[in-house]
Order: C-alpha cells, then structure tokens, then sequence
C-alpha cells in the first residue's frame, strides 16, 4: 500500500524497542528498525510475516554515518517518516567515583546522541509533510534518584529536556514530540543491572528482583508490549494534541 503509515523504531532487536515495531506493525505501518547486533534481522523476519515491509538496517544510533544512510533509505522506499520512536540505549550501573571517564562517553553518546542524530535527520522530511510524531524514551531514572544510576539517569533527564524543546521547535509544523518513562521493565537490559546487584551484594537474583519489583505498585515487572501500547498512543492521531509531555509509565513510582 503505498499510502501505508511508516515507522522507524531504533533499539529494535530486543525489549520495548522490539515491541514497539511490532506493535507499529501489528497497526499496520510499514517499519524500519536499527539495532547494533544481527538479531535485528531476526525481528526484520518477524514484522514482514504480518503482512508490511519492513527495513532491517544494521548499524549504530550513535554513528551519524548509519543514521543518515537509514532515514536516507526509508525515504527513499517509502517517500515518508510519521512517527520515529527512539528507544536504543544503554546503562552503566557503578558508584560514581568507580565509575570512568570511558562509562561516561559510552552512554551519553548512545543514550542522547542517537536521539539526537535521529532527530536531527527526520526533521526536514517531517516539515515537508507538516506532519509526524516523534516518541523518545525517557525513564523514571530521570525523574527519581537511583544509587548507581547518576549517568544514567543524567541521560533520561537530559531526553526529557530534549522533548521538550523540540516539540516548541517543530510545534509550527505540526509535529508533536514526546517522551516515556517507564518503570521496571522485563528487559535483557533490567535482568543485566539486577545480576550486577546481585554480584555485588551477594543476593540471590531472584531476592534482588524481588526487591525490585516492589518499586512499583503492582509488585511486578512491566512487559515489554505493555510499554509499547503506550509508545504507540503518543504516536497515534488519538493523542493530537499531546506535545511536550513525557508520561509516566511507571506504576507510581514517582507517585509513592
């Protein structure tokens, strides 16, 4: 269909990234993922089986090469961009003082630079459609304090602020720009930061989970799809006029 809606999702291979493009798909939008690791292809396979196309590109949010010769190729398959959903990031769970000078570089040049790269190269076609919606990922790290987290969460307040003046920046060109900040999320990442804590204090992991899981009101873990459902309403014509905001998915953390 050559009137079908398109997506880009970055992170895709794995967790809310990967959820999100097929929840785009599921919609009915064509999808093109990015993700570092082979795996990509995989969910590439995934998407294509239910029934729209999908671009599988390989590469790194963090290269300004990769980038533009993604949105290069979208646009040039497709003619379009409505909805980019940045979800590709990384963490570094350590004591500040422990943490290096390498850490930080790591995750500020993947956790803001690929939503900055990814902006940056979607923007102009979206002002040509005078239309499109842009969702980046924030977290509930940005909005509390969490031990071990302070680059991290420097990140996804960092996102947050980004949003929110892009959205005035493309306000004009009715484009709406928001973010998400999820809590806990069953994720290869999350299950990654707990087996560190678990190394570190001696706890069992599933004690640590445990624990975890008690930071949201529902004592559980988000799914991953559950996250995705709520990428795909600030994407969707059903939050029109929803700009500038970044929405708590985070089972009141925040609110506690």
């Amino acid at each position: 269909m050559e009137d079908r809606k398109t997506a880009i999702v970055t992170g895709a291979s794995v967790g809310i990234g990967r959820a999100a493009a097929v929840k785009f798909a599921k919609e009915g939008y064509n999808v093109a993922i990015i993700a570092r690791g082979n795996g990509i292809h995989d969910v590439g396979g995934e998407i294509r089986k239910l029934g729209v196309e999908c671009i599988d590109f390989q590469g790194d949010v963090g290269s300004e090469h990769d980038v533009k010769t993604m949105v290069a190729q979208v646009e040039g398959k497709w003619g379009r961009v409505d909805v980019l959903n940045c979800n590709a990031g990384i963490v570094v769970v350590k004591p500040l003082e422990d943490t290096t000078w390498e850490d930080f570089v790591n995750v500020t040049h993947i956790n803001i630079g690929g939503h900055f790269l990814f902006t940056k190269y979607v923007m102009p076609i979206m002002k040509r459609q005078k239309r499109g919606a842009i969702v980046n990922m924030g977290s509930v790290s940005g909005h509390v304090g969490q031990t071990e987290h302070a680059i991290y969460g420097s990140t996804k307040g960092a996102i947050i602020a980004f949003t929110r003046a892009v959205a005035w920046e493309l306000a004009k060109y009715n484009i709406r720009v928001n973010s998400i900040s999820p809590g806990s999320v069953d994720t290869p990442m999350l299950r990654s930061d707990i087996q560190l804590e678990s190394t570190r204090t001696g706890m069992p992991f599933d004690e640590v989970k445990k624990l975890r899981e008690h930071e949201q009101a529902f004592d559980r873990w988000a799914d991953p799809a559950e996250i995705a459902e709520a990428i795909y309403f600030l994407a969707s014509d059903a939050a029109s006029f929803i700009t500038g905001t970044d929405l708590l998915v985070d089972c009141g953390w925040v609110a506690k």
